[in-house]
């Protein structure tokens, strides 16, 4: 992927949270990440990350993959 597509499907990520309807918490992400607080934290945190992130693009893609995590999981509701 590309800078621009990256940048694109964060802005798509973003604009899905704003209106998303989340599971009741604890949110299990996976077998390792379990969100106990508002998922809006994370989310904002993730993203911080990620628009801060200039490296390669399979460490992008890992940052992404807890955000594409939760909107399937608020998708599958």
């Amino acid at each position: 992927m590309t800078i621009q597509e990256h940048e694109q499907e964060l802005a798509d990520l973003a604009t899905f949270f704003e209106t998303a309807t989340f599971p009741p918490t604890p949110i299990k992400l996976n077998n390792y990440i379990t969100i106990t607080g508002d998922p809006r934290v994370m989310i904002e945190m993730k993203i911080n990350t990620i628009q801060r992130f200039k490296g390669s693009d399979i460490v992008r893609d890992s940052l992404f993959k807890h955000l594409r995590e939760l909107k399937a999981l608020c998708q599958a509701q």
